[in-house]
């Protein structure tokens, strides 16, 4: 009993507090201000919905208890206007949460978007400078603009918003790493189109505003409902996206009784391992849409995304390979390799200590050789856009026989400790295991750990993000067992920067992903450091102390990789 009344404790501990933000529907009050604008009037390329999707998003920012400024079909001049009164008038000191909600054409020329004024005339490069409103100008004076929090969205990638009068460059709008307090959120990818809609609204905005309306629902649960709405409903053609450093939560309604109580929350956690565990080997898509709209921020849900991804990949595929596998005879070459992947047969079969098979350098395209000595090669490109370090798909794919050797240290002293090679023996796509050294180990296709040594898992510790994205924000929960004895672990995870970090096996840029944790059945904090590599299998680095509520560190441990090899990998490495 002991133990359940920690846990109890802790969860209480951790519930989320009632925020300013769940305030908002009360009155009306300066402290929560909203500029809208809708531009469908252009002269050549009309748009039918931003005018309705401007009053749509209007309305509800009204009732949430917002002062909102609408401009319906503005002009350059008075869209400027607008801007600087609402940049004016949010800076008041009162003035807490900010949104700026804008539906038209948009554009992207050098890195910088610009938002369409129906008055603009473009037919040079030259003039979307000119005639059009930069909005990097805007989200710069934000930037500076401290003790707020912003909310920017953006209904703006229509496609050819001057017709043939000027031909752009790149089409949709550039990605812009959210400025801290803020979030900002666009209705489709970087450099894709939305679609303007058939309906009254717009795709995007009609999923925004239903599921902004709902109660006590986080601002960011929201926005990935509606990522998850418009990726199903067109087909994978448009895929809303969001860059976030916000550092509170946004609720636009929420009831006055929202805090739950241990046992609530204790409750709605084991719900959701419940859910997680009627559906983890499902390969039906419906099963985790379901699960994903219900647990948008759940435990599992990066887990849960990659799965859905998987699942509507091979959709496809199998509906373009129809016709070829029976032409061609296919089908029972790709059983043929399945079956191989699965087996450990050829597995190298050594110990985790010691050191690496001898490989010769790999001859094929994917495959990766790193260690003392080696060239890196190049794994992924930082983005070149100067207001972004981009978005990337974790790109991991494990082969049996690929190997990792790294060295163990302690963190504070530096004293090294053991080195380890970890020898893949085992992929089983359909049960979604890899196995490291005949089962010492195991973790789910994402590299997220199942098991490692007597340490055993409920569910998949989530310590890989589906993407790469800095400011990126998830969670991860399991219950553990050692030696019989279960306790609860919970991380709050963020992707923190890019940056350069050098171990033996040579210079990376690498995103650094941070995690604060409990293990809330023993009272331990957790603290762990990792740096990650798109394309790669091993973890660059990674940093792991543990405390006692006093602060007494009870275990320092940091490995570095020493060598590596990946005879597969998604990312382009012939550069």
């Amino acid at each position: 009993m002991s133990d359940r009344r920690t846990f109890l404790k802790c969860l209480a501990s951790i519930a989320p507090a009632i925020t300013f933000s769940e305030l908002f529907a009360a009155e009306k009050s300066s402290a929560h201000q909203a500029l809208v604008i809708g531009n469908g009037l252009y002269p050549d390329m009309p748009l039918s919905n931003p005018v309705n999707d401007a009053k749509a998003i209007s309305t509800l920012l009204q009732r949430a208890g917002f002062v909102t400024d609408t401009q319906i079909n503005t002009t350059r001049s008075s869209m400027v206007a607008a801007m600087e009164r609402f940049i004016k008038s949010i800076k008041q000191s009162q003035t807490k949460v900010v949104v700026f909600y804008y539906a038209g054409h948009g554009a992207q020329l050098d890195w910088r978007n610009y938002l369409v004024p129906v008055d603009a005339t473009v037919t040079k490069r030259s003039d979307m400078q000119s005639r059009c409103v930069d909005l990097n100008n805007v989200l710069g004076q934000i930037s500076e603009i401290k003790d707020k929090t912003f909310i920017i969205i953006l209904d703006a990638c229509r496609d050819d918003p001057f017709g043939n009068s000027y031909k752009l460059e790149s089409k949709g709008l550039s990605q812009f790493d959210a400025p801290v307090g803020s979030l900002l959120a666009y209705s489709t990818s970087p450099g894709k189109v939305s679609s303007d809609g058939s309906g009254e609204n717009g795709l995007y905005t009609e999923n925004l505003v239903r599921e902004l309306s709902l109660q006590n629902v986080k601002l960011e649960d929201a926005l990935k409902r509606v990522r998850l709405n418009v990726r199903l409903a067109s087909n994978g053609d448009q895929i809303p996206w969001e860059t976030t450093s916000l550092e509170s939560d946004v609720i636009l309604f929420a009831s006055a009784n929202k805090k739950q109580s241990a046992g609530d929350l204790e409750r709605t956690i084991q719900e959701e391992i419940a859910d997680w565990t009627k559906i983890k080997d499902s390969k039906i898509e419906a099963d985790w849409i379901a699960y994903l709209r219900k647990y948008p921020n759940g435990r599992l849900s990066e887990v849960a995304q990659e799965r859905l991804n998987r699942v509507l990949a091979e959709k496809t595929a199998q509906k373009n390979s129809l016709t070829t596998m029976s032409s061609s005879g296919s089908s029972s070459k790709n059983k043929n390799e399945a079956a191989q992947t699965k087996s450990s047969s050829q597995a190298n079969k050594g110990a985790s200590k010691g050191n690496m098979a001898a490989f010769a350098p790999p001859s094929t395209g994917g495959a990766i050789r790193l260690g003392p000595g080696l060239v890196v090669p190049t794994l992924w490109k930082p983005s070149q856009n100067p207001y972004s370090a981009g978005r990337y798909h974790f790109a991991r794919v494990f082969t049996v026989g690929d190997q990792a050797k790294n060295q163990m240290s302690d963190v504070l002293s530096g004293v090294k400790g053991e080195v380890r090679v970890a020898t893949v023996t085992r992929v089983d796509p359909d049960s979604d295991i890899v196995e490291i050294n005949n089962g010492l180990i195991s973790m789910d296709l994402m590299g997220n750990a199942l098991s490692v040594r007597e340490v055993k898992f409920d569910t998949p510790l989530t310590f890989t993000p589906v993407e790469y994205q800095i400011g990126k924000k998830w969670t991860a929960m399991n219950t553990r067992t050692v030696n019989g004895h279960k306790s609860i672990v919970t991380f709050d995870l963020h992707i923190a920067a890019v940056e350069k970090v050098r171990v033996p096996a040579g210079e990376f840029d690498a995103f650094r992903i941070e995690a604060d944790g409990w293990n809330l059945t023993n009272d331990i904090k957790l603290n762990e450091t990792h740096w990650l590599v798109p394309g790669l299998n091993s973890m660059i680095k990674r940093e792991v102390i543990r405390r006692k509520r006093n602060g007494v560190i009870t275990h320092s441990e940091r490995t570095e990789l020493m060598e590596l090899y990946q005879q597969k990998t998604l990312v382009d490495v012939s550069a």
